[in-house]
């Protein structure tokens, strides 16, 4: 697989946090004019993405959710409707126990004086059947922690074991309260956990992987190659670590199918980045995800950023006296930071790479150099330059400085975040050296890769890779200013992130929530769009909340003011919009790309950046922080927004957080801001009567009402659903009212009827019918209505839920970076079919070779039109979406008909454009679909040397057949 081996900037719109300027509507010198999205140089990358085997396609969605509601028993009902309206209960679809158990308006139990543990085992056991469990379940649980926060909260956990091996990620987790009341109930436990071991002994193979194979087998699957270097330092009881801090463990893992074995690992692949991993014995991979998140004492350091109005003259701190350097030490090996400067970005220490202790007898060493406009004409006493982007290593006049100022601020906030409110501890899984896990710090990461200059892959970024608690993270800062580059084509200062506080900020910012919203076994679960778009949101916030509250960045009750990255951009625009825009602000700094003012809404969510992606729809989520900051004070706001993540379900949504910072307060302040939090999540559009499917929900339904009394009359609601082709119900579909526990949904009957009790009155604003095979259909019901509501959804032919098959395609497959064949028939138009346009390694040339799926629809169909989004997908930019195709079809395999044939054009991306066939309709079996051309501008001149993922690359999002059976 051609792959420059490097974690791709615009290939991650879910996974990866760094700051990055083509990310927030900043020109990038490489960027893709045709881009549907912000792309930058780096997105011809095929990088792998986030896989997880646990997760279940539509159909065993619906399938799972409709038995969880056959399976209820009328006690079980009977207490989830005593929990009231607002109880949230939600349960995994794959194990049938609790995602989420809890309320937004009380506790699950009294007070009691028993000890923490006793009462979250008693209230589990006291509520096996509810839960999904048995006792016998019970005898699978390890006590793995009882961490307290500052609140008093006791967050206990428990792993499950079985034949004396973990299952991985699964697991109880409990909150109890300091009075001892149980809060909320987590984890999503693995139920008859025995019994599926025992299914699953035969994939114990004595000849299965070792822990060296199953990392290197982790390595290979993203082509990258564990260090060889590192050499065993501990192998014992199923757990073997290397002395680079990479690890293999025996794990049991959870599938559709049942049980596997398999290795957790952790493996740090050089240059290609640092990953998690579970590898079965034979071989396969069930689980991948990347750490990596992408922005004698005396020494000279800045608060906020060189020449700015506040905290930007250089004052003295001793490195030592702080408490961040022990005496002795030769170089900056901190308390909590490892600081070199990583030139060569091969993640060791050189000795000519170490930047000695500052300070001597006359006093601070290491003052900043300036460059001024021979460097660039960015270059200000208001914006100090740290390098000359035209002239090679001229880095090194200020790499001490540079080195020093990055541990310094590292070092800082590290001690901000570890005090009340937040309270970002040890226990709470801080990074610390005395617990094997200080930061990292790579500063000028990568700036000699290309004869004494930045390279490509090391330049207008800065990341932050948070393995779990006790592996160490690393946080690279690169320069910005791309080498050669003018300064309309490259629009940054020329300086380094660590001169930015609020870079550096945010990258660390990136730990603390990957080391808080984490499943039973400690391991982050920041992995859908919403999730990870609220991961960007808490670094812009935490950042910022510093800044304003030291007072290097002014905040009056005006909007507009709090900018990150103000340094990079010599004052102009880092995100769309400032981080404390109001609603209804008309502020300069509070206007969209749209012309509208007054900040974001959950109904912005994926329009901020013209798609759903991270950073810009991580605006909303930051804006709403905000609010909350002003309504009740930093204070406050930092305890409620930090405990809300612990207390949070895994790969929340952003009402997921919502209902965990209200929580919180009702356990941290018995509810006294219950009323305010619910009048500004609701001005934002989370309020009561919103709806999102689940994390990956890039089209949430927004809604402006706080809850109503809980006098309110309750109501219903009903209705039919339909197949509107042949006009007959569709039975077993799932009908669920987004946005509430999971008490609120039916599945229809025989006849297609779904009845939904115990109501509010309102208009819940996204209701989803959905069956396996048919696309689902979402819409507002308004319970006031006594009138029923019927659904009318449609069978796509070609769904793979619904039996069709991908039985033949050309290129390569990318399946296991989730971008195979496969997700051109999913039913998702976030998810498509990655090919190339031309070798299957990806090789840029300017001769396209077309590129087909073949699909066998299990069934003969008369076709009446063709649905396709031609949209870009795994983070290819915009050029790389299909532009001219061709539909074919056949009876028998054999003779194909030419049915349709056009050209795309960017106006047709990210939708179902509807195809009308012209031949070939009758008694279909097979689809051929082939790309012929995509949307780069003149193929053939402004490829292979033109900045355009589609040199490279040609993608489908989601091919569907609309018909009927003859």
């Amino acid at each position: 697989m051609h792959r420059r081996h490097k974690i791709s900037i615009a290939a991650a719109a879910i996974g990866s946090t760094a700051i990055v300027a083509s990310m927030l509507g900043m020109p990038s010198q490489a960027a893709d004019p045709t881009s549907s999205g912000p792309t930058t140089a780096e997105e011809a990358d095929r990088t792998p993405g986030y896989l997880d085997a646990r997760q279940l396609g539509a159909k065993a969605v619906d399938q799972a959710r409709a038995q969880l509601v056959r399976d209820q028993s009328a006690a079980d009902t009977a207490y989830e409707l005593s929990l009231g309206p607002q109880a949230v209960l939600d349960f995994d679809p794959l194990t049938g126990t609790p995602r989420d158990f809890s309320r937004l308006d009380g506790f699950l139990t009294g007070p009691s004086a028993a000890p923490a543990r006793d009462i979250a085992l008693g209230y589990v056991g006291d509520h096996l059947s509810v839960l999904g469990l048995t006792s016998a379940d019970l005898d699978t649980l390890t006590f793995r922690q009882d961490y307290v926060d500052d609140i008093g909260i006791h967050h206990l956990s428990w792993t499950q074991r079985v034949d004396g091996t973990p299952v991985f990620g699964n697991g109880l987790k409990v909150a109890v309260t300091r009075d001892g009341r149980v809060l909320s109930v987590q984890g999503s436990p693995v139920a008859g956990l025995a019994q599926l071991a025992k299914a699953a002994a035969s994939t114990r193979s004595a000849n299965g992987l070792d822990a060296a194979e199953a990392r290197s087998a982790a390595a290979d699957d993203v082509s990258g190659e564990a260090s060889s270097s590192a050499e065993v330092a501990h192998s014992t009881g199923g757990t073997t670590t290397w002395t680079n801090n990479d690890y293999a463990k025996r794990v049991w893992f959870l599938t559709p199918g049942g049980l596997q074995a398999g290795w957790s690992t952790y493996t740090q692949v050089g240059d290609e980045g640092a990953f998690q991993h579970v590898v079965s014995d034979s071989g396969r991979v069930l689980f991948r995800r990347s750490t990596v998140e992408h922005a004698e004492g005396d020494a000279y350091v800045y608060d906020n950023y060189p020449g700015a109005a506040r905290g930007g003259k250089p004052k003295v701190v001793n490195l030592i006296e702080s408490g961040w350097l022990s005496t002795g030490r030769t170089f900056l090996n901190g308390t909590s930071v490892l600081a070199w400067a990583d030139v060569n970005d091969d993640n060791k220490i050189s000795t000519d790479e170490k930047t000695p202790v500052p300070g001597d007898r006359d006093g601070a060493t290491f003052p900043l150099q300036p460059f001024w406009a021979h460097a660039s004409s960015l270059c200000s006493k208001s914006y100090l330059c740290t390098w000359d982007p035209n002239t090679a290593r001229s880095w090194q006049k200020n790499r001490n400085a540079d080195v020093t100022q990055a541990f310094y601020l590292a070092s800082n906030f590290h001690d901000y975040l570890m005090k009340s409110p937040i309270a970002f501890t040890a226990k709470a899984g801080n990074f610390a050296t005395k617990g094997g896990d200080p930061v990292h710090l790579n500063a000028l990461d990568g700036a000699a890769t290309l004869k004494g200059m930045p390279d490509g892959n090391h330049i207008d970024n800065a990341n932050m890779n948070t393995p779990p608690d006790g592996i160490p993270p690393t946080m690279q800062m690169y320069l910005w200013h791309a080498p050669g580059a003018t300064d309309e084509e490259d629009p940054f200062v020329p300086t380094s992130s660590a001169f930015d506080a609020s870079v550096e900020y945010h990258e660390y910012t990136h730990g603390l929530s990957n080391r808080l919203v984490i499943d039973a076994q400690g391991n982050s679960t920041l992995n859908s769009i919403q999730a990870g778009s609220m991961g960007e949101a808490w670094s812009d916030y935490y950042a910022m909340d510093y800044l304003v509250k030291k007072g290097f960045v002014p905040d009056s009750s005006k909007s507009g003011e709090v900018w990150e990255g103000h340094y990079l951009t010599a004052g102009k625009p880092f995100r769309t919009m400032a981080i404390d825009c109001a609603r209804g602000a008309t502020a300069k700094g509070c206007k969209a790309a749209d012309g509208t003012f007054g900040g974001y809404t959950y109904g912005d969510f994926a329009t901020v950046g013209g798609a759903p992606e991270v950073h810009s729809s991580g605006e909303v989520w930051a804006q709403t922080l905000w609010d909350i900051r002003r309504t009740l004070g930093p204070w406050v706001a930092d305890r409620l927004i930090t405990r809300g993540m612990s207390l949070s379900a895994n790969n929340p949504s952003f009402l997921s957080m919502r209902n965990a910072i209200i929580q919180a307060d009702l356990a941290a302040y018995k509810g006294q801001h219950r009323k305010a939090l619910w009048k500004l999540f609701a001005a934002r559009g989370m309020g009561f009567f919103s709806g999102t499917i689940d994390g990956d929900d890039a089209a949430p339904g927004q809604d402006f009402h706080v809850p109503p009394p809980t006098s309110s009359t309750r109501t219903s609601i009903s209705g039919v659903v339909t197949d509107p082709t042949t006009g007959k119900p569709v039975p077993n579909a799932v009908i669920r009212v987004t946005g509430q526990g999971s008490q609120f949904s039916d599945v229809t009957d025989s006849t297609g009827k779904y009845l939904i009790k115990g109501l509010y009155a309102g208009v819940y604003r996204k209701v989803v019918a959905s069956a396996k095979g048919y696309f689902a259909h979402a819409k507002p019901v308004d319970s006031r209505k006594d009138t029923p509501t019927n659904f009318r959804i449609v069978r796509d032919w070609a769904a793979a839920s619904g039996g069709a098959k991908i039985i033949d395609f050309n290129g390569p497959d990318y399946t296991p970076y989730g971008c195979g064949p496969g997700g051109a028939i999913d039913l998702g138009t976030s998810t498509g079919w990655g090919s190339t346009t031309g070798d299957d390694g990806g090789t840029p040339t300017n001769t396209f070779v077309p590129k087909h799926i073949t699909i066998d629809l299990r069934h003969t169909v008369n076709v009446t039109k063709f649905g396709v989004d031609p949209s870009a997908t795994c983070g290819d930019g915009g050029s790389a979406s299909t532009g001219q195709y061709k539909i074919e079809t056949s009876v028998d395999g054999n003779v194909w008909v030419t049915a349709a044939e056009g050209t795309f054009t960017s106006a047709d991306r990210n939708r179902l454009n509807s195809v009308t066939p012209t031949a070939g309709t009758v008694g279909v079996r097979f689809v051929r679909f082939t790309i012929l051309g995509n949307q780069t501008p003149d193929f053939p001149t402004n490829c292979p040397n033109g900045a355009f993922s589609g040199c490279s690359f040609s993608d489908l999002s989601e091919l569907a057949v609309f018909g009927s059976q003859p």
